[in-house]
């Protein structure tokens, strides 16, 4: 899934409230938002490897958990399911980010410190986050 492949993009985009995000060319994803954008492909693991406007790659690979394990320049972003069928994060300083699909087709994220943005379905087969 677009989310969790890009889990340090999402980490710093959720924090910030917004991005918009559409299939690519190469079988991942363009994302834009709060004046950063990424562009994503698969990769041999499983996963993908992102690179960010700022130079940053971050790369992923499924874990033993049925998720995800995303490391970039800040650590490693660990991610499974739970059951209100969406997933928990665990972010590399420890703190949890959980999310769980919503009535709009997309998902809400629940941040430390209780926020909660909302990601909804695209015209174009992406996300917008706000």
């Amino acid at each position: 899934m677009l989310l969790t492949a890009a889990a340090g993009l999402l980490v710093a985009t959720l924090a910030t409230g917004e991005e918009t995000c559409r299939p690519n060319i190469f079988g991942g994803y363009d994302c834009s938002g709060a004046g950063s954008s990424s562009t994503s492909r698969p990769n041999m693991f499983g996963g993908y490897d992102t690179s960010h406007s700022d130079g940053t790659r971050t790369t992923s690979r499924p874990n033993i958990f049925g998720g995800q394990d995303t490391t970039g320049p800040r650590g490693t972003t660990t991610s499974r399911p739970n059951i209100f069928g969406g997933e928990d994060y665990r972010l590399p300083d420890g703190q949890i980010l959980t999310s769980r699909p919503n009535i709009f087709g997309g998902r809400d994220y629940t941040l430390p410190g209780g926020r909660t943005v909302t990601c909804r379905s695209n015209i174009f087969g992406g996300e917008d986050c706000h």
